[in-house]
């Protein structure tokens, strides 16, 4: 067992052949790299939620079409079903870019979340400071976050407080909890009281129930109770007092739980949700890149079978069993496991604020010190250790000494294993490079995408927490800015939307969205009107799209819906434009212009030269006016946020695509050296029989670029059932161009030929006397 245990003959081949342990050890260490940092990733996205002691007993009472209800609606759930304890409505991430927050001489703008005193019953997120029973008790009571409370109030104790919030709010600071995490709860930096957020939107008052999509009526079941089973009876009950089901915008109650929720797929105003599918391809990826690293080490070691075979011969004719040669090997590959598993735990340390940004996410690496992870890191160490050295200790333990002194052992091994490694390798390698060009391209086309306004150069600034008089002054000094071309007041953009009108005509149920906007803001973005009523009265515009839902025609004069007491004026009709992104489904359109005495919510900034320069001196002018932080953002950038997720996703499949041709490269270029060394006396008699250096250079190329060619036979259909799919999901789309698939194939082809061309070149020029003198040592 002892001499099992040394390692010094093994750490002298290491030091000896510094290429294939730097190759082995660096292909190991970035894969699992990866595979920790993904690990940790996908526990923390599956276990969202998981951490609330009553998480199977919390349900949310919405529709299916959106998780949200009205204001009053959890309170008369309570009052109607026996099997529920307590409700808890919540309004969260109000204001979306934040509200005003001001704290003696301090002002900072804070996300602000509204809900019921029982929200500490409801959710176990730890409190730092203040009573879990007490916290909300008092309607004048907030709870702020660890990190607001930093930035606030820096050390001292922040406890019992005076915050201002927005221009009504006046509350005492009654606790701190830890930061949000791992929830499908958005952060927030105050929490207030639930009736405090009618001081910021009437709709939303707990009696009432016209606002349907910004409260989230939040419901605990007692123990034992089935309460999802009342959703078809509470659909017919709330048909007739809750407007969205008696107008049938929606049709029936979803019931939702909360440990379900966050991939279940559910639409939230609010909420932060999950994508399941996503964490799935990234686990895939990394498993494969985890699957390269491991194909490497067998070809390496394979290939470096003949090297070792004498030792091996030796320890035989010592007395060694070929179980007990078996074992060392695979107790040697184990060890360079564990090598690679220490570097990798601190690259992936070192990795993590990179990882959070790609991911937008918070990963938390010291859960590695847990006893459930250091068993489970443990576990996977010897199942890649035992994956890892399986067939190469079965192909270096079986031969016979005298197979070794005869050298045709090494003969034996030309190869025979790895050629299949080499192709699968290529194969993953052409289809991932295949698969980035593909998600660019889609990306970049949905982006571009003509949406019927202008983006160009136009920054919005957002008037939270700003009066008329002073968004009067901040208009007035920004158009003296050399920077800035026009500036336009208005309420909601086509990327944000605006407010949701939901009507009836004969029946139909329209969700239209209202635009009202200044002539300034109705220039900048290019609108165009196709007809104008000259209406003397008040009066909408109607969108192309509108009057087709409607079924009227451009010079239709006014629409009556259902239940209004007056029929609305058409004051003309504006060409179609797009809100949101080119993906999402067209809504009618209802347009006017903003009267002078109306206030605005955003001003639409369009600026001419540098326009970042431009946005940093909006935000100072802002600021000097204001005395708050700013908030802005470039409406070009803005629409490539949309596509944040399939951005993200084309990243990391871009990091891993890179991480692939790495590796293969790597082990390509061990790969052809030592395989050319086993040819080297071929090469030498091909030399002495005539054969010129090119030819000799042409076939040790040939060799490997037909595995190559192998590899793009096989990418091809994959690359093309697996491309189609992924375009299905889009409407607007690219096609799949023959381009992608030759792209993917000639860059392998290119890295490949690069790889293997140097040492077929230096074999091919070789002396065949220098040959057959290295084959006799």
């Amino acid at each position: 067992m002892n001499n099992l245990l040394n390692f010094k003959t093994f750490i002298k081949f290491l030091n000896r052949n510094k290429a294939y342990t730097a190759i082995d050890i660096f292909g190991l260490s970035i894969s699992l790299m990866f595979v920790l940092l993904i690990a940790v990733y996908t526990v923390q996205e599956m276990s969202t939620d998981r951490q609330h002691s009553k998480a199977a007993r919390i349900y949310m009472v919405g529709n299916e079409n959106w998780v949200e209800a009205g204001a009053a609606i959890s309170y008369k759930v309570k009052d109607r079903y026996p099997e529920v304890e307590k409700v808890c409505p919540v309004v969260a991430n109000y204001g979306g870019e934040g509200s005003k927050v001001v704290s003696e001489d301090k002002k900072l703008k804070a996300g602000v979340m509204f809900a019921d005193s029982t929200f500490f019953d409801f959710f176990d997120f730890r409190l730092l400071k203040g009573d879990r029973k007490q916290a909300l008790a008092a309607r004048n009571y907030a709870v702020i976050s660890s990190s607001f409370a930093r930035k606030m109030f820096g050390n001292d104790d922040p406890m019992g407080k005076q915050l201002f919030v927005g221009d009504t709010i006046s509350a005492i600071v009654n606790g701190v909890v830890e930061d949000i995490r791992h929830s499908s709860l958005p952060e927030a930096d105050i929490i207030l009281r639930w009736e405090q957020v009618a001081c910021f939107n009437p709709s939303l008052a707990p009696d009432r129930m016209g606002n349907a999509g910004s409260t989230v009526a939040f419901v605990m079941a007692r123990e034992g109770s089935n309460f999802p089973s009342r959703a078809a009876e509470m659909t017919e009950w709330m048909k007739t007092f809750y407007w969205p089901f008696e107008m049938g915008v929606v049709k029936e109650v979803r019931i939702e739980s909360l440990k379900d929720f966050y991939f279940s797929g559910a639409v939230s105003n609010s909420l932060k949700t999950g994508d399941k599918k996503f964490v799935l391809v990234l686990m895939s990826i990394g498993i494969l890149i985890l699957i390269f690293a491991v194909i490497n080490y067998i070809n390496l070691t394979v290939a470096q079978a003949g090297f070792r075979a004498k030792e091996m011969a030796t320890r035989r004719l010592l007395g060694s069993s070929r179980g007990e040669l078996f074992a060392r090997l695979m107790l040697e590959a184990t060890l360079l496991t564990f090598l690679s598993l220490v570097v990798a735990i601190l690259l992936a340390l070192a990795a993590v604020p990179f990882v959070n940004d790609l991911l937008q996410t918070q990963i938390d690496m010291s859960v590695l010190v847990t006893l459930p992870w250091l068993l489970s890191m443990l576990g996977g160490m010897l199942v890649i250790g035992a994956l890892s050295g399986l067939l190469p200790s079965i192909i270096i333990s079986a031969p016979k000494p005298i197979d070794v002194v005869r050298g045709t052992f090494r003969v034996k091994t030309k190869m025979v294993f790895s050629k299949f490694f080499i192709i699968f390798q290529n194969v993953i390698t052409i289809a991932m490079i295949a698969a980035s060009i593909l998600m660019i391209w889609q990306i970049q086309h949905m982006i571009h995408a003509p949406l019927g306004y202008n983006s160009n150069n136009q920054i919005a600034v957002m008037l939270n927490s700003v009066d008329n008089s002073q968004c009067t002054a901040l208009v007035n000094e920004l158009r003296g800015l050399p920077g800035v071309k026009a500036v336009g007041k208005t309420q909601g953009l086509p990327l944000r939307g605006s407010n949701n009108q939901t009507v009836s005509l004969d029946g139909k149920v329209l969700s239209f969205q209202q635009f009202a906007m200044d002539k300034e803001c109705y220039d900048i973005l290019g609108l165009e009107i196709l007809q104008d009523n000259h209406l003397s009265s008040f009066g909408w515009f109607m969108s192309e799209y509108a009057l087709k839902e409607m079924n009227l025609p451009q010079n239709a004069p006014s629409v009556a819906f259902d239940g209004w007491k007056e029929p609305i004026s058409i004051a003309g009709v504006i060409k179609d434009f797009h809100l949101g992104n080119i993906t999402r489904v067209e809504s009618p359109v209802m347009f006017r212009f903003l009267k002078d005495d109306e206030g605005a919510w955003i001003l639409l900034v369009e600026t001419q030269g540098d326009l970042f320069a431009a946005n940093k001196e909006i935000k100072r002018v802002f600021e000097k006016i204001t005395g708050l932080e700013c908030d802005s953002y470039i409406l070009d950038q803005e629409l490539q946020k949309t596509f944040d997720s399939q951005i993200r996703l084309v990243k990391i499949v871009i990091v891993f695509s890179i991480i692939a041709i790495l590796i293969s490269l790597l082990g390509l270029v061990a790969m052809s050296t030592y395989f050319i060394q086993q040819r080297s006396k071929e090469v030498a008699v091909r030399k002495v029989f005539g054969s010129t250096n090119k030819e000799i250079l042409i076939k040790l190329v040939r060799t490997f670029m037909v595995y190559v060619g192998i590899a793009f036979v096989i990418a091809v259909p994959i690359i093309y059932h697996y491309g189609t799919d992924w375009l299905s999901d889009y409407s607007y789309r690219i096609a799949l161009s023959p381009l992608i698939f030759i792209a993917a194939g000639l860059f392998c082809f290119v890295i490949s030929f690069a790889a293997v061309f140097v040492q077929s070149w230096r074999a091919a020029n070789m002396d065949p006397v220098d040959s057959f003198r290295n084959v006799q040592q």
